[in-house]
């Protein structure tokens, strides 16, 4: 997938899943993207995307800790909230549906506070 692609799919989930997260993406040789949608000043998603390798990872953070994620480090692999040490194997998913998974989480943890 090419930066230009990713980058308006993840936009797209980012908006119509956490549209009131402060986001940021900064582009660097217009192959590596890394993106930060915060929800507050301890809770946020980090995306990073690179065009050539391949190499992706999406991750909730909360209190300095991973609480859920995924990545494709070795093969695709979902990071759950219950147990976010785990590596699940799952098929390559696309923004929308992952940033709707940790937008979840999010509010899930975000309502507890």
């Amino acid at each position: 997938m090419a930066l230009k692609e990713f980058r308006r799919a993840l936009t797209i989930a980012l908006d119509h899943h956490l549209p009131e997260a402060e986001v940021t993406i900064q582009e660097n040789r217009g192959v590596v993207l890394a993106c930060r949608a915060k929800a507050d000043a301890n809770t946020f998603v980090a995306v990073y995307f690179n065009a050539l390798t391949g190499k992706t990872s999406y991750a909730l953070i909360h209190r300095d800790q991973r609480v859920a994620g995924y990545d494709n480090y070795k093969f695709w692999h979902h990071h759950p909230a219950e147990e976010p040490d785990r590596h699940i194997p799952c098929p390559k998913p696309v923004p929308e549906e992952v940033i709707a998974e940790l937008a979840r989480v999010m509010h899930q943890i975000l309502e507890v506070k």
